[in-house]
């Protein structure tokens, strides 16, 4: 059994907010063509034998179910300059076609949508699902990359605001 936490929420995610954590944006395709978009800062590499990868999301996510009806999943890492990706999918009340209108991408692996501006999109396989209170951790076996270096730094998140990594320096 779990004892309470002496904090409330708000200060968890205060705290937690001080460390700065970049930006992707997930896309997910099911066997009857229905998609997801989404953004998310949980996200790391795992494993280079296999190549593995993987990100976290809320089980309330509207994007939840797509995501694990998915056949293929694509985490495309975002740059400096594609804040307003970020903030597409990250707006709620759409469905992930909804979320894809306007911007640019093409069909990758079975379909799975890939935003071929990122810098990186890594793409593959969905391995395991741990639950782990409000969130799910989702493992990713990679079987397709592709990486196209722009010179920009990848976009990020500190302290509850998109950031360029000079700007989360400590003040």
């Amino acid at each position: 059994m779990m004892a309470e936490p002496l904090f409330d929420s708000a200060e968890f995610r205060q705290v937690c907010g001080h460390f700065p954590t970049g930006v992707t944006a997930v896309t997910a395709v099911t066997g009857a063509g229905e998609v997801a978009a989404l953004t998310v800062n949980s996200f790391t590499s795992v494993s280079l034998r296999p190549p593995k990868v993987l990100f976290c999301v809320t089980s309330h996510s509207s994007s939840f179910p797509v995501l694990m009806a998915a056949d293929r999943i694509a985490i495309h890492i975002l740059s400096q300059n594609q804040e307003d990706v970020a903030r597409r999918f990250a707006t709620s009340g759409l469905s992930g076609a909804q979320r894809l209108d306007g911007v640019s991408w093409v069909p990758g692996p079975d379909a799975v949508p890939l935003l071929p501006g990122t810098p990186a999109i890594l793409a593959g396989r969905r391995d395991a699902v741990i639950t782990s209170g409000d969130h799910v951790i989702v493992l990713l076996d990679v079987d397709h990359v592709h990486l196209k270096p722009t010179g920009m730094p990848a976009l990020s998140f500190y302290r509850g605001r998109f950031v360029a990594p000079s700007d989360a320096a400590p003040q």
